[in-house]
């Protein structure tokens, strides 16, 4: 069977970042996150004896005429897409002109479709099928039993003028089984992250799942799991190997959802990452709570080169409220940590929880300055479906959106907080971006550190995506 994996057009503001993204919204620049979720669904329909092909409109810069050009031309019998909140009735439209165009069976998955499995099939009648929480593991069986899907679990279909609900289905627990990522399909030098130094830059992810509990993140609510599974080091190790051999790998960016979890696993990582590639250098995900020195020893030593660390607020009250289970003092001594051991540190910070209040915005700016982490991600909480925060807001009738369009970030907060309207969060992005960043400490702090070529690059193109992120958040 001939598939057809696409990631149609998003109108808005900027471009539309819809897979792989636990925070989904529209950005100022193309710096977008490599979809591993897509490329590993290839590699697993290919295994399954299916042709598969790819289509990305928002890389491709393909209006949604151009998008129906190529989708007939590649003539699929099924057509899959990931499809997102703040996406979705775009998603709906698109969906609609490929089936008319291709006649293909349509089949989605992702958070949203997740969360509303019944009602997107009542919404659009031209989605078939929607595979819910990890839809990798489950396509190539969707694909393959497209005339009988009866025994085909975690999935929600339409079944002649009705609806069958097959339950959510189990996660793939050994994750050794799943072939690597298909990043000839689903390119990988179409992706890049704003902060990359060296190219060849990858992606790839070594875990499922996320131990801890906030209250906000959407990926283990409604995806993946609170339960971490891990690939085993040497089939992680393999993959790097085969990066590296076929594609020149320089720089890797490892997704999980907390890749610090484990520390003896993060140790035998580091040291069998040495025999592995000269120069490599790599990013992960981590949180302040469970790192040490002896840790970050061996990162530093195996070329890490920064560590992303969810910081989200400066109140202590509203760290407690989204159950981040961090207190300030463990936020600052982690982040001294891992920038003592010569790893960059990035921080996340949020603003516009229902928890939120004008002095707690204030507390949030003043702890990023003070941290002066070498980089930042400033957000707007967007509480999205599937998440419990998102329960909170509607239980309590806190949510401001007339539409899903709104969550995409470019609309300002969606839930109300505690005596701020709307209006007072609109420029807050763009407000942080420039206290933070435009301080003569961290212009005096980043040109310490520009001790290569590849850092001066990074550092003057993470410039001009800056401007681009306040010009985007200033209108």
């Amino acid at each position: 069977m001939k598939v057809l994996i696409i990631n149609p057009p998003w109108p808005g503001k900027g471009y539309g970042t819809r897979s792989q993204n636990r925070i989904i919204k529209h950005r100022s620049d193309k710096y977008i996150q490599y979809p591993i979720f897509l490329a590993y669904s290839a590699s697993q329909l290919i295994c399954a004896g299916h042709a598969v092909s790819y289509i990305d409109s928002v890389i491709q810069d393909y209006d949604m005429n151009q998008t129906l050009l190529e989708a007939r031309r590649a003539g699929p019998d099924a057509i899959f897409m990931e499809t997102t909140t703040p996406s979705i009735e775009a998603d709906y439209a698109n969906l609609t002109q490929l089936k008319q165009a291709t006649r293909a069976k349509v089949i989605v998955g992702g958070p949203h479709a997740t969360y509303f499995h019944r009602s997107v099939l009542e919404e659009c009648p031209s989605i078939d099928v929607v595979i819910r929480h990890e839809f990798d593991t489950k396509i190539a069986r969707v694909v393959s039993n497209l005339d009988d899907l009866e025994a085909v679990s975690g999935i929600t279909y339409r079944n002649g003028s009705g609806i069958c609900d097959n339950g959510d289905g189990e996660l793939e627990q050994d994750l050794d089984k799943i072939p690597f990522p298909n990043r000839d399909i689903v390119p990988w030098e179409w992706y890049l992250e704003a902060w990359y130094s060296r190219q060849h830059f990858m992606n790839m992810m070594t875990s499922r799942g996320c131990p801890y509990h906030c209250a906000f993140c959407l990926w283990p609510q409604s995806m993946y799991g609170h339960r971490q599974r891990f690939r085993s080091v040497d089939n992680v190790i393999s993959e790097i190997r085969h990066l590296a051999n076929r594609y020149g790998l320089r720089e890797l960016n490892i997704d999980d959802g907390t890749f610090t979890t484990n520390k003896a696993r993060v140790i035998e990582f580091c040291q069998k990452l040495r025999d592995v590639r000269a120069g490599l250098i790599w990013t992960c995900n981590g949180r302040v709570d469970n790192l040490d020195d002896e840790m970050l020893s061996e990162m530093k030593k195996s070329g890490c080169k920064m560590i992303r660390l969810g910081v989200e607020s400066g109140s202590q009250e509203v760290l407690d409220s989204i159950r981040k289970g961090l207190t300030i003092k463990q936020i600052e001594d982690g982040v001294r940590l891992v920038k003592k051991h010569g790893i960059q540190a990035l921080g996340g910070f949020m603003f516009g929880f229902p928890y939120d209040n004008k002095e707690s915005v204030e507390q949030t700016i003043q702890l990023a300055k003070r941290l002066s982490p070498d980089q930042v991600q400033f957000s707007i909480s967007m509480c999205y479906p599937g998440t419990s925060l998102y329960d909170y807001a509607k239980k309590n009738n806190l949510l401001l959106v007339k539409s899903f369009r709104e969550f995409d970030m470019t609309y300002g907060p969606v839930v109300k907080t505690i005596d701020m309207e709307r209006e007072d969060l609109k420029n807050i992005l763009a407000r942080a971006y420039r206290e933070f960043y435009f301080r003569p400490r961290f212009v005096l702090q980043t040109l310490l550190n520009m001790n290569s070529m590849d850092e001066i690059r990074r550092v003057f193109r993470s410039l001009t995506s800056l401007v681009k992120t306040i010009q985007l958040h200033s209108k």
